[in-house]
């Protein structure tokens, strides 16, 4: 039976792994035959190599907001209405039969998260979202706490909605376990793109508050993954060293040699950070959001957004446990969480067969 899936808008490095790991794992199911791919120009779709489907990337040669308005508004001119696996948050207006992963936290109305943004992309997406939204036989949403908020912005998706927790990318190398050690520092990893609902900037709040209180830093360095003129705000703070973008395997490297990961940010569909952290025991240092409760229940360390006197105090209490030998058990949350991606894809088509 021939089919689509379209993640025709996937671009964030995030994103594009989540797609990778779902069309992998399809391949390996043998449920790309027949199926027609669209993919973004985007550099982590180079150099695919799979054993069945047909791949096209999706050109785009008018302004991105108008394309993808064209694309999502205009479907039927543009897309078959086979059977449709969207991979990129918005349904396709006039196509019968399909299923919508939404990963985009923003699609949620400010009324209902004020940290969502307003700019009028945004604004665009949700006004898209609201008007195909009925053409979805069903909406994936990767947490509880993500359905509730897309439940209250959107009502009429009450009996649509489905929570279907992903695991880790693959290349997460999840045998490299955390292991409690004896280091001079202690090294905060926060590996995050410089968006602004990544709220880099609360460092440099965080930053004043110890310089003003006089707060000795000395203990602990927190790491960033920003390019260099992204940096440049930032470089007088002396906790704080970027690294840099990183691959796959500097991210598995430095996940070895950090002693916790530290999560700041206010919107998250998923936050795959979290996921990839109880997957390999490092302890959590995170801000205390909705999906971030979700997925890490009470086994973090919570501080109160953007409180910079909160968030000492749990990078204080994670030491005093760290110091004291004391490691947080993630074994009955991360029951919630799917050990493979083909039970995620063989979910994805029943929704879609049924």
């Amino acid at each position: 039976m021939n089919n689509q899936i379209n993640a025709s808008n996937i671009n964030g490095l995030g994103a594009s792994q989540v797609v990778l790991s779902f069309l992998q794992a399809a391949d390996r199911l043998n449920l790309l035959a027949d199926t027609t791919i669209y993919l973004a120009k985007n550099e982590s779709f180079n150099n695919l190599n799979f054993n069945n489907g047909n791949f096209k990337i999706y050109t785009r040669n008018l302004p991105n907001s108008i394309s993808r308005f064209v694309e999502c508004f205009f479907s039927k001119l543009i897309f078959q209405n086979y059977p449709t696996i969207v991979l990129g948050d918005i349904p396709l207006r006039g196509i019968s039969n399909q299923i919508v992963l939404v990963h985009q936290s923003n699609l949620v109305y400010p009324k209902y998260n004020n940290y969502s943004s307003n700019s009028w992309k945004f604004r665009i997406n949700r006004f898209l979202f609201s008007v195909n939204h009925k053409y979805a036989k069903k909406i994936i949403v990767q947490t509880g706490a993500m359905a509730k908020e897309m439940l209250l912005s959107y009502p009429s998706l009450k009996n649509k909605i489905v929570v279907i927790p992903q695991p880790v990318p693959n290349w997460l190398q999840v045998e490299n376990k955390f292991v409690l050690r004896k280091d001079e520092k202690h090294y905060l990893f926060y590996p995050a793109a410089f968006y602004p609902h990544k709220k880099h900037d609360f460092l440099l709040k965080v930053n004043t508050y110890c310089l003003k209180n006089k707060i000795n830093c000395n203990d602990f360095e927190i790491w960033v993954t920003l390019s260099d003129s992204e940096f440049e705000e930032f470089k007088s703070i002396k906790f704080l060293k970027n690294l840099g973008k990183l691959n796959s395997d500097q991210m598995n490297e430095y996940y070895k040699r950090a002693t916790a990961l530290l999560f700041f940010s206010s919107m998250e569909s998923y936050g795959l950070p979290l996921i990839e952290a109880l997957t390999i025991n490092l302890p959590i240092i995170v801000a205390d959001f909705n999906y971030s409760k979700w997925v890490c229940e009470d086994v973090a360390y919570y501080f109160k957004p953007y409180d910079e006197k909160s968030f000492l105090e749990a990078i204080n209490f994670y030491k005093k446990d760290y110091s004291a030998g004391i490691t947080n058990d993630y074994s009955i949350v991360l029951n919630k969480f799917p050990k493979k991606w083909e039970d995620v894809v063989k979910e994805f088509y029943q929704l879609l067969l049924s």
